[in-house]
């Protein structure tokens, strides 16, 4: 190692790693939400604020980004497709609800506030907080902005409202997810970089992510492989990304944070009226009990919103369908979208 190598890794990619590490850390003994990615971008703005200049090499990235991508597709199986198969009605309900939630939401915020579009539109996109972080994270946006739009959203939805309605129902066993053998993680690893190189190639947005969820939903798909990563991958993956995200709060300072408290509560109002509206209409269209279409139309985190339905006595497969489904709509669509609209669209 050179001395101009040694000297970047110990005063910016160690105190990068260690400042991610322990932000996820304390998140996580705190019981947050999301806490290997939200504590990871916390943690950046604790680097930054002691002077640091953070930086997360290239490969890390790459890596972080391929483990998210795998930890999304694992959610793609024969057994999810065939119950979305069954409410094709509320799933297009779902979809169109979701774009004009991303659409009001970007008004919100370039109109009412003077956002500039990209930022706009990734603050808006609805509960894919892992994908929407790490693909915003490739583009020239404020991520500062992104993130504490999403944080709030996620924070209101996903912490108080399901913490309170779960903690005063009884424990409800879920039956336990088969993991990933050794051989066929190797295996979708291997199969997502030849994709993502493919797509880099071409020009695809998020390359790595997307390859690797490509890569798993398709031979999860095929029946070639069966289960998901260990929970220890995908903290990893969201601890990457987390890093990757925040080391790019440069214009951080406390006039930031209070001017970010009005679009916060805009775009949450805006949002969440949305989609109980889409699901107060697609209910009563086709039939099915209110609550559990507004549990499945929230936008908040896939997670969350399934035990909140679980705790609430919904029908645990629908809840879960309709939050499988966007994840996998908005992380599969979301490059191509964005490239489309920000780079070349009006």
């Amino acid at each position: 190692m050179t001395d101009e190598a040694r000297e970047i890794f110990l005063r910016r990619i160690l105190p990068t790693l260690a400042g991610g590490v322990l932000g996820g850390a304390v998140f996580w003994l705190l019981g947050l939400p999301a806490p290997w990615l939200s504590g990871a971008m916390v943690g950046m703005v604790g680097v930054i604020r002691f002077g640091f200049d953070p930086y997360l090499p290239s490969f890390l990235r790459d890596v972080g980004m391929l483990l998210a991508g795998i930890v999304t597709g694992s959610a793609i199986t024969p057994e999810m497709i065939g119950i979305i198969s069954r409410y094709p009605a509320s799933l297009v309900g779902l979809a169109l609800t979701t774009w004009i939630i991303v659409q009001a939401g970007r008004a919100t915020l370039t109109r009412g506030f003077g956002w500039d579009r990209e930022t706009a539109f990734f603050a808006s996109v609805p509960g894919a907080l892992s994908v929407v972080i790490a693909t915003a994270a490739t583009r020239k946006v404020d991520m500062l902005r992104v993130a504490a739009i999403q944080a709030f959203r996620l924070f209101v939805l996903i912490a108080v409202l399901p913490s309170v309605v779960i903690l005063s129902a009884p424990r409800i066993d879920i039956a336990p997810i088969p993991l990933l053998s050794a051989p066929a993680f190797a295996g979708i690893c291997a199969a997502g970089v030849i994709i993502a190189l493919v797509f880099e190639r071409l020009g695809v947005m998020a390359p790595f992510l997307l390859g690797g969820m490509t890569a798993t939903g398709g031979l999860h798909v095929a029946g070639t492989v069966v289960g998901t990563p260990p929970d220890a991958v995908a903290g990893l993956a969201m601890l990457l990304v987390g890093i990757f995200a925040g080391s790019r709060f440069s214009a951080l300072d406390s006039t930031s944070l209070r001017a970010l408290a009005l679009p916060g509560i805009a775009v949450f109002l805006v949002t969440s009226a949305i989609a109980a509206l889409g699901a107060v209409i697609v209910a009563f269209l086709i039939g099915l009990p209110l609550g559990m279409v507004l549990v499945a139309y929230a936008p908040g985190g896939l997670e969350a919103m399934v035990l909140l339905g679980l705790a609430l006595g919904l029908d645990p497969l629908y809840v879960t369908a309709h939050h499988v489904g966007r994840f996998v709509m908005i992380a599969a669509a979301l490059p191509f979208i964005a490239r489309r609209n920000l780079d070349g669209g009006p």
